[in-house]
């Protein structure tokens, strides 16, 4: 049997890992793909030469880098799908934190950072929503209330291998509408032989000391383990990681929304006197520094059975325990004429009739300590058992995951008393500007006798305790039959999910001991927040648990306010999925051979949701009733991926699929937030999610060239077209409110003088919800290579590049909030029109350093805001680079012994989010160099 037509076993294929580095394309961008392959036929002598001396050339070991780009290459000509590919060296040998840096580093494939980390995945343009996400060919529940993984979760020491697929075949199960990433743990009889790899490395931030107690050292370590047993016929694989990683961030942050200073009215008015009508301001400005402690454990093991060459049975678990202390400290002032009317001078304008720069007088900052902790568990298990009889080969899977986030977040606050203001000087400049933000104050801020906790002008405090949980058990069943002729075999099968994501989120304002304006005694103090690089005084810190049990009245957090019933639900789903796939195995003719595969998936969904509603004051049941909805549908997702092979080691690729991905679990959710108005025009509202949504859907088309030579150098092309047949918006409707009105707020005071009971809140009002409507289109190209310096010329052996670039666009235009306004044409969210990247390397001798490099243009991005909800803003482009060098000793005594040399983040490259246009500055973040430096063992 042709490797391309290997079995997928839960979605994994039997045999070597696939491993790629191009992608798919359409057949409206076909000149690019004749492009490429003119310019093959245009490549120097040496790799001409090459290509045509494949078959007689000896076949040479190789190691380190370089064996894990020519396995990629090899591999590559074999798979059926098209697919991007990550594959360790060795095991525990991916240089990254977590695998999320590492596919980045894919053409196509981009990520957005969340205060500092790499997280994020966004693939051909479209937000971390569209992906679907496995381990070991089975789903991935997640730690947040979407379905969208977290990838810097996941340690790089512990995945083996990546496979990205761009196009679905029908045995894929879980597949998602962008690609799906399938993250591979060690099976220890494939691996074939004994291996343990020790790893420890120190870390530093490049940030430096901000104060706080905080620190900016810590350390990264690993254990891998594989081994094989009773004449290779049981293997087993451990694996631990550690990252302890200091938390060292820099930011200067505006308030949302960015408005003109012409107040409409009626009757207009100027909201600063002194500021010219068409300038946009800003009404508030913090500069802030975030330090504490992100520590994450990572474990994986597995146990893998073959006594004999027709059965296997492994049973693998993955476990990760993260915990993340954000001590948030900042001085942060009201510019928008709370509580006092402020006076502005000298003025900065800058493009787009921005005001980024003036002295404010009459100001009262606030000294602001937040505590977030964030505890994340994810664990996830499976038991395979295949049975090969000649022909037939019958599996099945047994699975469960189970993930949960517990966060704890406290907002306190101190200020000066007595009505003592201050005045400050800002400056924002441009995002695209190289010069970072300022913020200015003549008092100080770090005296505890001044600076007193309690009662401020936003109040004494806050606090929220978001509580996740979501549990997926699957179970599958895959038959599979080897032919001859056309079609090499036929598969199919059946698999069964149940999945349910519950969220809780009480919350609870803060009150101090008898409403005081308290000073902190010194026992509670931490050294003052360093915040010298915004030219900002130093700001009062201190040990806010403590404060809170000394300071606080006890925190009793309600699910049951009415703003905070619509943020604890529950959403459920049984999914039933049958495939059946054929593969192609045929020669066309002397010179041309056909690979690949035809199938159809058919999905049937039983999705429902069940939250409360909250209708009047009262206890549950009463003031508080329960909701439920749902929905049924069916999906046929029919699919081909065909590989067309030619003379002179070239492949051309086409893939036709319908896709789809389901909706996010908090659309879902059947909750809603309802709210009368006592003013105004009396009309209600309400914001809420939709039980009975269908997935996003589309119609995809690939089209891939590839040109080979040897097996060690690549050069493809590739372009894509997917048609979204519906998205997902949020829509609003007029609805009858009487019942709503009638519970909650029977009468209004209104008229002149205000007499009560005098007005009804209106009948009819706006409910908004996320409603499936129509779609667009998103498409692009993707130009990848990758190739070693010999093959040019024998002085650059051991040198090699790789890179990418990819170009991609879309008709869609969301209607929404972005950066705190309203607008009807949004960018697709996650979507980069450029994105590159490349790396260069040298590996000899035992030495090797790789200098890898990614970009990607402005994009809409989503951020977690000041109340911990779901926020679009624009962010700015990026390029981040890293550098890693170290020596391997390869004879002795010390054989297997090595040490490491790494930098992240090279140039410190700052996160950037803005308010439509780049003179509009929401967010100014940096996250600082991070220096790793350490020693290895392989025995």
């Amino acid at each position: 049997m042709n490797k391309s037509n290997r079995t997928r076993i839960n979605g994994r294929p039997e045999g070597t890992r696939r491993i790629s580095i191009l992608s798919s394309g359409t057949t409206r961008r076909a000149a690019w793909l004749l492009a490429a392959a003119g310019l093959a036929s245009a490549m120097p002598a040496p790799l001409r030469a090459a290509d045509e001396a494949t078959e007689s050339i000896e076949a040479i070991t190789v190691t380190g880098i370089r064996a894990s780009i020519e396995s990629a290459i090899s591999v590559k000509r074999e798979s059926a799908d098209i697919v991007e590919a990550i594959s360790s060296e060795d095991i525990g040998k991916l240089p990254d934190p977590s695998i999320a840096e590492s596919l980045t580093r894919l053409p196509g494939i981009t990520a957005q950072r969340s205060d500092g980390r790499t997280s994020d995945i966004s693939i051909r343009g479209f937000g971390p929503d569209f992906n679907g996400t496995l381990m070991n060919g089975r789903e991935q529940v997640s730690t947040g209330d979407n379905r969208s993984i977290q990838f810097d979760q996941y340690p790089a020491e512990l995945i083996h291998a990546v496979e990205v697929y761009k196009t679905p075949d029908a045995s894929l199960i879980g597949q998602g509408l962008a690609g799906t990433i399938d993250l591979q743990t060690t099976r220890p009889i494939e691996y074939g032989k004994r291996a343990l790899v020790l790893d420890v490395r120190g870390i530093k931030n490049g940030n430096g000391d901000l104060g706080a107690g905080s620190t900016n050292k810590q350390y990264r370590a690993s254990l891998s383990y594989v081994d094989q047993y009773l004449d290779n016929t049981l293997g087993f694989t451990f694996g631990f990681a550690r990252l302890d990683t200091p938390t060292d961030t820099k930011e200067v942050g505006l308030y949302d929304p960015w408005h003109a200073n012409l107040n409409p009215g009626p009757p207009p008015s100027l909201e600063h006197v002194g500021v010219p009508p068409n300038l946009y301001v800003t009404d508030g400005i913090k500069s802030l520094a975030s330090t504490g402690l992100d520590k994450r454990d990572g474990a994986v093991a597995t146990l893998e059975w073959k006594p004999n060459d027709a059965f296997t049975s492994t049973v693998d678990s993955y476990y990760t325990n993260r915990t993340w202390a954000n001590d948030r400290r900042s001085i942060e002032a009201n510019l928008g004429n709370y509580p006092n009317t402020t006076n502005y001078s000298n003025l900065v304008t800058g493009g787009d009739s921005s005001l980024i720069g003036a002295t404010v007088a009459n100001l009262v900052p606030l000294s602001r300590n937040f505590l977030y902790i964030t505890k994340d568990r994810i664990f996830a298990t499976g038991w395979n058992n295949k049975w090969t009889n000649g022909d037939w080969t019958v599996a099945g899977d047994l699975s469960y995951s189970h993930a949960m986030r517990d966060e704890h977040d406290y907002e306190t606050q101190g200020t000066y008393q007595g009505g003592v203001t201050d005045t400050g000087t800002f400056y924002i400049p441009n995002a695209s500007s190289s010069s970072s933000p300022s913020f200015m104050l003549n008092n100080g801020y770090a005296d505890p006798s001044k600076i007193l906790v309690g009662p401020t002008i936003y109040g004494a405090g806050y606090s929220r305790f978001p509580h996740v949980v979501d549990e997926l058990k699957s179970a599958r069943v895959d038959v599979s039959h080897t032919l001859s002729g056309w079609f090499g075999g036929v598969q199919g099968g059946v698999n069964f999910d149940d999945r349910t994501k519950n969220k809780r989120q009480p919350e609870a304002g803060l009150n101090a001991n008898a409403n005081c304006p308290c000073q902190i005694a010194s026992q509670y103090l931490l050294s003052p927040t360093n915040l010298s690089f915004s030219g900002t005084p130093s700001a009062l810190s201190w040990n806010v648990p403590a404060v809170l049990a000394n300071y606080f009245q006890p925190i009793q957090p309600s699910t049951t306010a009415n703003y905070l019933v619509g943020k604890s639900w529950e959403v459920s789903e049984k999914l039933t999925t049958a495939y059946v796939m054929a593969k192609l195995d045929h020669d066309l003719s002397a010179d041309v051979n056909l690979r690949g595969n035809m199938g159809v998936q058919v999905v049937h969904t039983n999705q429902s949701s069940s939250s409360n509603a909250f209708v009047s004051s009262g206890p549950i049941g009463v003031g508080v009733v329960p909701i439920r909805d749902g929905a049924t549908y069916n999906d046929v997702l029919p699919s081909a991926n065909l590989a067309f092979g030619f003379p002179s080691n070239q492949k051309l690729r086409v893939g036709l699929a319908r896709e789809l991905v389901r909706a996010r679990m908090d659309q879902l959710d059947v909750s809603y937030d309802y709210s009368f108005s006592t003013g105004g025009t009396f009309t209600p509202s309400a914001t809420g999610g939709n039980a009975k949504l269908a997935p996003w859907r589309a119609d995809a088309v690939d089209l891939s060239y590839e040109k080979y030579f040897e097996n060690r150098a690549i050069l493809s092309a590739a372009v894509f077209y997917k048609k979204l047949v519906s998205y997902i918006y949020d829509i609003s409707q007029s609805y009858d409110f009487t019942a709503l009105n009638a519970a909650a707020n029977p009468f209004n005071s209104c008229g002149t003088p205000p007499v009560l009971g005098s007005c009804k809140d209106l009948p009819i009002g706006q409910f908004t919800t996320p409603q499936n409507g129509t779609g667009g289109r998103v498409d692009g190209i993707e130009l990848a290579f990758s190739v070693p310096g010999e093959l040019f010329w024998d002085g650059l052996e051991g040198f090699g590049a790789s890179g990418s670039v990819s170009e991609t666009e879309s008709s869609i235009a969301i209607p929404g909030q972005v950066a705190g306004s309203a607008s009807q044409k949004i960018t697709l969210p996650g979507l980069s029109k450029t994105v590159w990247q490349a790396t260069v390397y040298y590996e000899r001798a035992g030495f090797s350093a790789r200098l890898a490099t990614t970009y990607r243009s402005n994009y809409v991005g989503e951020i977690t805001d000041f109340a911990g909800d779901r926020a679009l803003e624009y962010v700015r482009h990026e390029q981040i680079s890293a550098f890693q060098t170290g020596y391997d000793v390869q004879q002795g005594p010390l054989k297997g012994f090595g040490v490491v040399f790494q930098i992240d983040n090279l140039t410190n490259t700052p996160f950037i989010d803005y308010a439509g246009v780049q003179s509009r500055v929401r967010d100014y973040e940096t996250y600082g160099r991070v220096y790793f430096l350490g020693a290895k063992y392989k025995l």
